[in-house]
Formats: C-alpha cells, sequence, structure tokens
C-alpha cells in the first residue's frame, strides 16, 4: 500500500507494525526516562487515519487507546481556520482538504455518522488561462495545440485523453516506461501531454517524477469519483472534532503536543514509544504517520519500516495555500456573460502565474466569511518561491497575490465586469505543507522539512 498515490481526505499513510515488522520477542528493551503509561494500542499520529482508527477501536477498549500527537491539534491536513484565532465557536475554513465528492461512499457514510450536516452549492463558471488566452472551458483550448480533436463527439478532449491513456494499447507496457510523462507524450504526443498538464489544476500531477504505473493505479480509482462536492459546516475538521469526542467520551485517552521519538520492541512482546512526557508501554501498535514525522524518529521499528524498498519509493508533493479574508466580495460580480445563469466564477487557474489556482467558496458557510483560497500551489518551483516570498513578510505575499490575482480578472477580454477593484486584505494566512501528499516516484527521494504556517497580521484597513 506505500506506492499509493495521493491519499484520499480521511486517510494517512498508515504503517501496521503486524504487516511491517518481525515478531515483537525479537527486540530489545531498554531503560524507560519518562512517566509510566500503559496502553493496549498506541496510535502515533492524530490525524484522520489515527483518529479513525482510534474511534473504531474505543467502544471497545476504551482506555485501552492512546493517541500520540506532535502538533497543538489534531487532523494533519485536514486543518480549518478562523479570521479570529481567539474565538473557538467562530467559522473557519480548511487550509488543507475542503470537501467531499459525491463518490466517496464512506466519507459521506462517516459524515452521517458524526451528524455532520453537508452544503452542496450549485453549479458555477472557471476560468482558465493558458498559452497567452483566457476561456471558461478546456476545449476551447485545443486548438492552440496543435492536437487532434478526439473522435467522440460526446467525449470532451481531457477526458478523451485520459481514456487513452487508462485503456489504450500501450497500457500493457506501463512497466517500460521511466515515468509517467514519457508515457504520456508516447500515447498522446509531446502536445497532448501539455495539454494535459496546462487544463489541470494539480501541476505535481505532470510536474514530478511519477511512476508510470502507480499514476494510473491511482486515476482508475479517482477519475470516476465524481462530481459534485459537498462542504462541511465548519470545515472539513468536523470529521475530526467528532471523531475525537466521540472517541473521548468512550474513554479513549487522546495527547497533543506529544511527539513520539522512538519506537522499539520489548523482550518477550510488545512495544516501547518514548514522549518528551512518557515512557509508553503497548502491547500493539498503530503508526499513522506521513514520512516526513516518522523520519524524525528512532528505534529499531522506525529502521525496519524506512529499510523497506516501498518505504524509500515514496515521494512527498510540497503543496502551499494562501488563504485570505476580505472586507468585501469583490468577485461578487464577476461572471461569465455567455450563461444566462449559474455564471459565478468560484475557479480560476493560469499557468502564467504562480497564483496557479484560486477557489472561491460558495457554499453558504464559508461564502459568509468573505474568504478565498487564493493560492493551491503545488508545481515544485511555485511551491518553493511561496515559500520564500512568505519569509519577506505580509506586504511582499499580498502585492504577489494580487498581481495574480489581477492578471486573471483585470482586462482578460472574456468575463464581466472587465476590471475589478482589489481591496487590500483583512488577513492572509500562508500554510506550507512539505508531504500534502505522497506518490510513488520514479527515485528513491523525498524532500525534508516541517509543517509550516504563517499568520499575517489582520488589517484595520481596506483601502
Amino acid at each position: 500500500m506505500l506506492a499509493n498515490l495521493r491519499l484520499p481526505a480521511l486517510a494517512v499513510l498508515a504503517l501496521s507494525t503486524t504487516a511491517c515488522i518481525n515478531d515483537p520477542a525479537d527486540g530489545d528493551d531498554e531503560t524507560a526516562v519518562g512517566e509510566p503509561l500503559e496502553c493496549e494500542v498506541a496510535i502515533i499520529g492524530g490525524g484522520a487515519g489515527g483518529l479513525h482508527t482510534a474511534f473504531r477501536l474505543a467502544p471497545e477498549l476504551g482506555e485501552g487507546v492512546c493517541v500520540f500527537e506532535r502538533e497543538p491539534e489534531h487532523g494533519g491536513r485536514i486543518h480549518a481556520i478562523a479570521l479570529d484565532e481567539t474565538d473557538p465557536d467562530a467559522p473557519r475554513v480548511g487550509t488543507g482538504a475542503r470537501r467531499v465528492m459525491e463518490g466517496q461512499e464512506v466519507l459521506l457514510a462517516l459524515a452521517d455518522e458524526l451528524g455532520m450536516v453537508l452544503e452542496t452549492p450549485g453549479a458555477a463558471a472557471d476560468l482558465i488561462n493558458a498559452r497567452g488566452t483566457f476561456a471558461f472551458t478546456k476545449d476551447e483550448f485545443v486548438p492552440l495545440y496543435g492536437i487532434d480533436p478526439d473522435p467522440e463527439p460526446d467525449v470532451d478532449q481531457e477526458t478523451w485523453f485520459y481514456d487513452q491513456l487508462r485503456f489504450g494499447p500501450k497500457r500493457a507496457m506501463i512497466d517500460s516506461y521511466p515515468d509517467f510523462r514519457s508515457y504520456v507524450i508516447d500515447v498522446i504526443g509531446a502536445e497532448g501531454y501539455a495539454f494535459l498538464r496546462d487544463m489541470s489544476r494539480f501541476r505535481a500531477d505532470f510536474a514530478a517524477p511519477l511512476d508510470a504505473r502507480g499514476y494510473l493505479d491511482y486515476l482508475d480509482e479517482e477519475w470516476d469519483v465524481c462530481c459534485t462536492p459537498s462542504y462541511p459546516v465548519g470545515g472539513m475538521s468536523s470529521f475530526i472534532r467528532g471523531m475525537q469526542a466521540a472517541t473521548e467520551a468512550d474513554g479513549g485517552r487522546i495527547f497533543t503536543n506529544e511527539a513520539v521519538t522512538a519506537i522499539r520492541r520489548v523482550e518477550g512482546g510488545g512495544y516501547q514509544l518514548d514522549t518528551a512526557t512518557y515512557s509508553v508501554s503497548a502491547a500493539k501498535l498503530v503508526i499513522a504517520v506521513p514520512p516526513i514525522a516518522l523520519d524524525a524518529m528512532t528505534g529499531d521499528i522506525v529502521d525496519e519500516i524506512r529499510a523497506q524498498p516501498a518505504y524509500q519509493d515514496i515521494l512527498a508533493v510540497k503543496v502551499v495555500t494562501i488563504t485570505q479574508w476580505w472586507p468585501e466580495a469583490w468577485w461578487a460580480d464577476i461572471v461569465n456573460p455567455n450563461l444566462p445563469s449559474d455564471n459565478q466564477i468560484w475557479r480560476a487557474w493560469t499557468t502564467e502565474h504562480c497564483l496557479n489556482f484560486i477557489e472561491i467558496p460558495i457554499e453558504p458557510y464559508a461564502a459568509a466569511q468573505q474568504v478565498t483560497r487564493s493560492v493551491y500551489d503545488d508545481d515544485p518551483d511555485c511551491a518553493e518561491f511561496w515559500e520564500e516570498v512568505a519569509k519577506d513578510g505580509t506586504d511582499a505575499v499580498e502585492a504577489e497575490v494580487a498581481n495574480g490575482l489581477m492578471h486573471l480578472f483585470n482586462a482578460n477580454g472574456i468575463t464581466s465586469p472587465a476590471m475589478i477593484d482589489l481591496p487590500i486584505p483583512l488577513e492572509t494566512h500562508v500554510q506550507i505543507w512539505p508531504d500534502a501528499w505522497r506518490t510513488k516516484a520514479t527515485t528513491s527521494s523525498r524532500p525534508a522539512g516541517c509543517r509550516c504556517s504563517f499568520r499575517r497580521r489582520r488589517r484595520t484597513s481596506s483601502t
């Protein structure tokens, strides 16, 4: 399972010791140094995967379930923030995962089990910028790429290309290609590859050295998870809060700011975990953390996992998101004038600026916050660019975002109104995920880093 690509919103890299390591009796028993703590099952990682495991085990094991999370709060990449972080009841918006798709039946069932409220907004319009051109649909760009239009009039060009990649005769030879890029170019040509890259909001799919078989396996799972999104009231972290509350109500013990630093076998059976506070004894162990967290730990268990070829093949993809609150909804009147209804622009992406992709929430809960995810960027070069800009402070980030927004919405020649008046944001939050999603790479390389966020001071003026 370690070779799988993007992990869904409520899954994390979970390494089960029963599947990954040898009999516990083969280990050593080192002297405990922290406060003794006994658990039936120790779960390392309080992200979605770790909490869901605890949520399912706690009704049976109660306080025997222990979750250890290194961050101040649970959730991992399911992380929501508020304009006023001092108000626990303030509305929140996700900096990572935001939505559940209609085909994700497990998530929808879990939302129902937790009593969550989901909002499903109506249709809206896209704006795309590539090769010096603005358009509302991907098929409008086909002539710019010198590619032959697909022969099926009822299928859009992008879908037709992906059908060739997924179901074409060359897939039988998938293991002969050094990477996904080589496979795509061989199947649909260099300009076909460029078309798919430019029409995608997720640039790392084409910029990272992805394993061809792994990516096609991912497409088989992901492509048909479609098409209507639903958004939890309270953000995707409503899943996290619900599972945490239920786990604790059943007696499960959850620890935050408690990084596990070492994992060892104990002679005679069981496991020993070290944290800054505790020396944990556990009969069973679940590791539900990404490689970047596991690499910070020591011990024989960690060494064995890291030695596995499948683990060494994992590539972490960095993502930067920039969330902004505004004094007014400057986007409210930006529409596709060719449509009589459902014409408000809610997504726009560009190949010509590291803004990459802006998403304007239209579900009532988030829309009322006058907030945008002004940047979602997983292009390796642009992610590094935003990280560097963030080091220069609020003004630098906001100026660069403004440049991108003006490029997209000012005098693009197709949206109405022709010009926009962009106010100064009330607050800007930069979130850097060094391993936002993981894939099987063509080389055994993984970037280092830490989960970082930069909260920018709120402004009091909109001019």
